[in-house]
């Protein structure tokens, strides 16, 4: 009689077992209801970088159940739901093996659209509507002004500018590394890119931060190298003329980016509201050992030039709100806080390697020199107080 070996049996079953799991645990699930959706087809795309592609599909019966699952991504990646093959769609970001829950009516889909377990794909439902009203906005305009020509398409030039920076500001600056920062770089108007990194130079500088934070997290990932390489190309592409005098490029008509972020009191202050100024625009850490002995040679400064038109504006990037507050509120010059800290995209656009740093800004809100320029300080500040 032949002898089972219940160890070799055990093993063998242990092993199945990690490899059910590690299978399990390597995949990620999108779930939900569609009301009212019998009848219908639902299909789950993936989102690639050149077209997307079937992954599944779903035929809808009166409960309107579904459950797709899938390998999951090397790095975040997007999928998309979509009713039918021509209607509308919804789009999910993974970043791992998550459990993605959608709820949402046939009628409706996109508009009575909740997400649960994805809050990245909450932010690309907000993208999604902002993208919709910009569309609504524009076609307003045209359909009241006529094509886009002469004043309409300045006036909707200059509404697309201030969309790109919004939504800079309040999706790609916070979080680059973020799912939403990247799919943001690719909102659309009529069907054209609104961001367009390989002629405009903001629009470089905001795929440069994306880029950057998904090469550190994800260097090997397909998403990842194709958008470094995109970035490093309209960075090339939009580099501005080397001048005499450091020039930062824009779009604007102030000859540097704007900064707009709250003082002590909680009121928002512009950076460009200084024009006719010479201004030295200071990015500081107060939680830095040296900065209070920097402090007191700024305000001998300040002192010495305040009543001929010099300005400090100083940006903190100190994590502890009440600490900056109790450092700045006996400093005599202007004294905003960058919440996003070390991941601010001002440091990105104003190219800063290092804190403290500061620019010298002459009355035309144009950037002239930066701190490692300066030989004397006060006299770079009475040659600028000197130009009309």
């Amino acid at each position: 009689m032949k002898i089972l070996n219940f160890n070799r049996i055990g093993a063998t079953l242990i092993g199945a077992f990690i490899l059910l799991s590690c299978s399990q645990q390597e995949k990620f699930t999108i779930k939900g209801n569609i009301a009212n959706g019998e009848g219908h087809t639902l299909y789950l795309s993936h989102i690639g970088i050149q077209k997307s592609s079937y992954i599944d599909s779903a035929k809808l019966d009166k409960r309107g159940d579904f459950t797709f699952s899938n390998e999951r991504p090397e790095c975040y990646d997007f999928y998309r739901l979509q009713l039918d093959k021509k209607g509308r769609q919804i789009t999910i970001a993974i970043d791992s093996t998550e459990i993605v829950t959608v709820n949402t009516d046939a009628a409706s889909f996109i508009d009575s659209c909740r997400i649960t377990g994805s809050p990245q794909s909450e932010k690309i439902a907000e993208l999604t509507a902002l993208e919709q009203a910009l569309q609504t906005q524009v076609n307003t305009l045209i359909k009241n002004n006529g094509p886009m020509v002469g004043e309409t398409r300045k006036t909707i030039n200059g509404i697309i500018d201030e969309f790109k920076q919004n939504i800079c500001k309040e999706f790609i600056a916070p979080a680059p590394y973020s799912a939403s920062a990247y799919y943001a770089l690719f909102l659309n108007l009529n069907g054209a890119p609104l961001f367009d990194p390989l002629h405009v130079r903001f629009d470089s500088r905001c795929y440069s931060a994306v880029a950057t934070s998904l090469n550190h997290n994800h260097p090997h990932a397909t998403r990842a190298q194709h958008l470094s390489n995109l970035a490093a190309k309209s960075m090339r592409a939009t580099q501005p003329v080397k001048r005499d005098t450091i020039y930062i490029d824009t779009n604007n008509a102030t000859g540097l980016f704007d900064i707009k972020l709250p003082d002590i009191d909680g009121d928002s202050v512009s950076l460009t509201s200084l024009k006719g100024k010479v201004v030295m625009l200071d990015f500081t850490v107060y939680g830095n050992a040296e900065i209070s002995s920097r402090n007191l040679e700024l305000r001998e400064i300040y002192d010495k030039y305040k009543e001929r038109g010099f300005e400090i504006y100083q940006i903190s990037l100190d994590g502890q709100e009440h600490f900056w507050k109790t450092s700045a509120s006996n400093l005599p010059w202007i004294c905003v806080r960058d919440a996003a800290g070390p991941a601010s995209y001002n440091l990105t656009l104003y190219r800063v390697q290092r804190v403290p740093t500061y620019f010298l800004i002459n009355r035309a809100n144009e950037i002239v020199l930066r701190d490692e320029q300066v030989e004397d300080i006060n006299k770079s500040i009475e040659k600028l107080l000197n130009e009309k």
